[in-house]
């Protein structure tokens, strides 16, 4: 059954993967037997729940050349590689603090702290814009479809902690 499932998925054996940066810093894939993979986009399936597991690997075409089950499975290099994309394709400042929250038009503008820097940004709907995760875990994606991340929002300060709760 797993290892239906393994050729089911495509998952790649991480003993013959290997990732890097050609000269053109494009993302190269290569599988031990098999042609270097130019210009690879990394998407996780699992963006939410299992960051650095399940990540899908597709061409220029946007099919899917394979699935890494597990970062942690690769080589160093391949994951040092894997992982700062990931972290590119999936930025997402952490906000630290919540200074205001105004609303005009039925539009909210947050201002904010994050990890990097401040930051000010309207959201389109409160309700579809504002996910509640498990652990107290708050996702927001902002009218430019930018997402920010409140790893626990217990943790805020009060004041911060009185805006976000007013508005989830």
């Amino acid at each position: 059954m797993a290892m239906e499932l393994a050729a089911e998925l495509n998952l790649l054996d991480p003993g013959s993967t290997r990732l890097y940066r050609d000269s053109f810093n494009d993302l190269v894939l290569e599988i031990a037997g098999g042609e270097p993979v130019v210009g690879i986009r990394v998407v996780r399936c699992f963006p939410l729940t299992a960051g650095d597991r399940f990540i899908a690997l597709r061409d220029r075409d946007n099919s899917e050349v394979g699935i890494v089950e597990d970062l942690a499975a690769l080589d160093d290099e391949s994951s040092a590689v894997l992982a700062a994309e990931l972290e590119r394709a999936y930025f997402r400042p952490e906000i630290t603090a919540v200074h205001a929250i105004t609303e005009q038009y039925h539009v909210p503008t947050w201002q904010v702290d994050t990890n990097r820097g401040p930051r000010r940004f309207e959201i389109r709907s409160s309700r579809r814009d504002i996910r509640v995760m498990p652990h107290c875990r708050i996702l927001i994606r902002d009218a430019d479809g930018n997402q920010y991340e409140i790893p626990d929002y217990r943790r805020l300060d009060q004041a911060s902690r009185v805006l976000v709760e007013n508005q989830v």
